[in-house]
């Protein structure tokens, strides 16, 4: 089997989200695999199949260090681009199985006719669930786990969970600046995230109109064993979500999602909401990647 290091919502090495993708899987039980995401537990895998039915173009299971996950973001955006490097596929849509069924997964060449490295590779999600605003007090509890002032909370976007696949909490804040004084208590984090049902902690400040709509975020996952999470696309889309419902996308469906600062890892996620007779239908979230390592695993 074929191993690639990729990172993934960027174009600089060293830099965005680092995902393992592991060519020609097909064969290789569970044990194995898992075996495989743990010996590389630094990244996420991507463990790419042959397709088994003719309702899609390739297999994609995903594994972290603890688990197999339904869908990993980064990690696609990650495998698409093996997949083009290697030949495997070309521009336009391939149709993705994974744990979460079938997805398009997109490549659009780079606008200047650059190499398949700045080839833009983008995925389309159905629309997450949001629950309701999270109570005051909750999110207050929330903002001391994560050692933030209550004063940086935004003034009037609530926390609300959000789940596709994996649920996290969406936590506003009023600038980018606080997200630099975030230094997470990852117990009580964790314990919170058990409490509320929550995987993970995506913190995010939007720059409204008149400004460009982008956001800049950061994420804790300490209950799948991922501190502060690099970059995700997962997230984005749920992101999209909420600002639409919000009334924040209306006249501008797309924005630009950047991450990963804090961690010297920085990465940005494009973000487009399908909206159709005042509907949102879909997210589409996409990126760039690049190959940083390739090799065999031994027999």
């Amino acid at each position: 089997m074929r191993i690639f290091q990729v990172d993934a919502f960027t174009n600089t090495r060293y830099t965005g989200n680092p995902a393992t993708v592991v060519l020609d899987a097909d064969g290789q039980d569970d044990a194995t695999l898992m075996a495989i995401a743990r010996e590389f537990p630094h990244a996420e895998a991507a463990f790419v199949f042959a397709a088994d039915a003719p309702t899609h173009d390739v297999r994609v299971r995903f594994y972290n260090a603890r688990k197999e996950a339904p869908f990993v973001g980064h990690a696609t955006i990650a495998a698409h681009a093996v997949l083009l490097a290697a030949g495997r596929r070309g521009l336009g849509v391939c149709r993705q199985m994974s744990g979460t069924g079938i997805l398009d997964v997109a490549v659009h060449a780079h606008p200047t006719g650059a190499d398949p490295g700045g080839a833009l590779i983008e995925f389309r999600q159905s629309v997450p669930e949001l629950g309701n605003p999270l109570p005051l007090k909750t999110t207050l509890r929330v903002a001391e786990a994560l050692r933030l002032p209550g004063a940086r909370l935004h003034d009037t976007l609530p926390a609300r969970l959000a789940t596709k696949g994996g649920t996290r909490l969406l936590l506003p804040i009023a600038d980018a600046e606080g997200l630099a004084m975030i230094e997470p208590n990852f117990g009580t984090l964790a314990a919170l995230g058990a409490e509320l049902g929550a995987d993970g902690f995506f913190v995010f400040a939007h720059r409204a109109a008149p400004d460009d709509g982008s956001t800049d975020s950061r994420m804790f996952c300490p209950a799948l064993g991922i501190p502060e999470d690099p970059v995700s696309g997962n997230a984005h889309a749920m992101l999209a979500t909420y600002l639409w419902q919000d009334g924040r996308l209306a006249g501008r469906p797309s924005f630009t999602g950047r991450q990963g600062l804090k961690m010297r890892r920085p990465g940005e996620v494009r973000v487009t909401a399908e909206i159709e007779r005042g509907e949102l239908l879909a997210v589409r979230i996409a990126g760039r990647a690049v190959i940083v390592s390739e090799g065999t695993l031994a027999a």
